[in-house]
């Protein structure tokens, strides 16, 4: 029978850099389930000898052959229904050859992604979290990758764990990382059954990045609602510590009002309704100022009252004294009298200094106050001072100008008495003592310095206090009962100056600075 050509099989053979191409179309009505191909390496032209045959598959039995594999239009329509636009589903035969496939595990159009994106809006508030929260919260959290390596997307073969098992007649599924770490997809797959017979697989992945997405909206939320109530909770702090520091705040500015630089109350606290624990303590406080009041003005007037109830005692042995020396007394009797007499005179002195402070305080509220020149005034002081004590060198450092003000020069004067007699006290022998007055924009500055011992420490302001001397306990000429310098300070008070003790610089004296105002 001659052999005739088939018209119906048609070939193409294309040369490739590496080798070459062969196509094929066939009908199908031509083919059956199994087809192989053989390609024979011949070398001799004129024998025609065969070198290698290569195939497809084993050529000898119809049972070798290869499976022919034939799309399905129907399970591509199928599978395209059933996909989404960010999941990708194959159908692989029961060898794990693909017969479909259908979707796009890249795409970013899925349905979390349009979830996302119907939430957004233009708010304020919208705007204030893209622009300032998000930058915050985005160090913390990870965005999923716009794009990444898909491995398996021309594959005509799968295998896995999760395909073995659905062709075995089970579900299963798996995880894997894309090769650049980007991405997590998710596969899973179901058997497909055709009379009772697993035929093949179908098999579903999506990466996570829908879920990484909602979670991530998710935590936004929590973090927003967390720095919500942060914030309210420390506004709400601020506000309450605010309140409790301005009571505290108030509380301190009355105490440091109720009594002066020199621990005299001048004004009572007024108890707070409050019936918390600083009510408490205002309550505390404005009693303790109270008793402390009244012990106060109970030592301001204890000097006048001792005085007052000593002298009729005192005027008593005075009178009793001179009624035995008029008597005629031996000589054991006479030195005893005499010892007597000096003790009374000495009391009385103490008697005299202790009502000159109170007497003082009372005629300073009905002085009459002049204008006189201050320069004028420190000059005849320091005149007198130095006829009467010739032995005291002094050095005076008075202005000729007359720097006049307000007061009562019989103070001021009464002033330089108790300084200058309180540095002849201190000074070393054989060393000056020297008063400076000078004129500082509209204020008077006078500075006596003295050679000698230095105030002892946070001593500068409790000297001028009544009743404080630093004076070494010793057997002395005079009584001291240290209202020298506080009598000072009386004058300096009431002409509206300032007086302060300080060590000098060498550390070898003290100076005695007082300021005055000029009319």
């Amino acid at each position: 029978m001659p052999v005739t050509p088939e018209v119906r099989i048609q070939g193409q053979w294309a040369t490739t850099d590496v080798g070459y191409n062969v196509e094929l179309r066939i009908p199908l009505n031509m083919v059956g389930s199994k087809l192989g191909f053989a390609i024979a390496d011949v070398n001799d032209s004129k024998y025609r000898d065969m070198v290698a045959v290569v195939g497809t598959s084993a050529l000898d039995t119809v049972d070798n052959l290869g499976t022919v594999l034939v799309p399905s239009p129907e399970i591509e329509s199928i599978i395209k229904g059933m996909s989404h636009n960010s999941s990708r589903i194959w159908v692989v035969d029961k060898h794990g050859r693909v017969l479909a496939k259908s979707g796009d595990i890249r795409a970013n159009d899925s349905v979390w992604t349009r979830t996302l994106e119907d939430e957004k809006s233009t708010t304020l508030w919208e705007t204030f979290k893209r622009d300032y929260l998000h930058p915050l919260y985005y160090k913390i959290l990870t965005k999923p990758p716009k794009d990444f390596i898909d491995s398996l997307q021309d594959s005509t073969e799968l295998d896995g764990s999760h395909i073995q098992k659905a062709l075995a007649g089970q579900q299963g599924s798996t995880w894997r990382l894309t090769p650049d770490n980007k991405a997590v997809v998710l596969t899973a797959a179901s058997p497909i059954w055709i009379d009772n017979n697993v035929m093949g697989a179908v098999v579903a992945e999506e990466t996570t990045h829908g879920i990484r997405s909602l979670r991530n909206r998710a935590l936004e939320k929590l973090f927003n609602v967390i720095l919500t109530i942060m914030s309210m909770g420390t506004l709400a702090l601020f506000f309450f510590a605010s309140s409790i520091s301005n009571r505290i705040r108030k509380l301190r500015d009355e105490a440091e009002n109720a009594i002066d630089s020199q621990g005299r109350v001048r004004n009572n606290l007024k108890p707070s309704k409050a019936r918390d624990e600083i009510g408490d303590l205002s309550r505390s406080f404005s009693s303790i100022v109270g008793r402390l009041g009244q012990y106060t003005h109970y030592l301001e007037n204890m000097s006048s009252r001792l005085s007052h109830e000593l002298r009729t005692p005192v005027a008593v042995v005075r009178s009793s004294l001179e009624h035995l020396n008029l008597q005629t007394l031996d000589n054991d009797t006479q030195k005893y009298v005499d010892r007597a007499q000096e003790g009374v005179s000495r009391l009385s002195m103490i008697l005299n200094n202790m009502s000159e402070a109170t007497r003082l305080e009372q005629s300073l509220i009905q002085a009459d106050i002049t204008k006189f020149p201050l320069s004028q005034v420190v000059s005849g002081c320091m005149q007198g001072y130095q006829m009467t004590y010739p032995e005291q060198r002094f050095s005076v450092k008075v202005p000729e100008q007359p720097l006049m003000m307000q007061g009562v020069p019989e103070y001021i004067a009464q002033l330089m008495d108790k300084l200058i007699a309180n540095a002849i006290e201190f000074c070393h022998q054989d060393s000056a003592i020297e008063v400076t007055l000078t004129q500082v924009g509209k204020q008077a500055t006078l500075l006596i310095s003295n050679l000698g011992p230095e105030l002892p420490v946070d001593m500068s302001e409790q000297i001028f206090d009544s009743m404080v001397s630093v004076r070494i306990n010793q057997v002395q000429d005079k009584p001291h009962l240290g209202l020298g310098l506080y009598i000072a300070r009386l004058v300096a008070e009431f002409h509206q100056g300032q007086i302060l003790a300080r060590n000098r610089s060498e550390h070898n004296g003290v100076d005695i600075l007082v300021t005055l105002p000029l009319s």
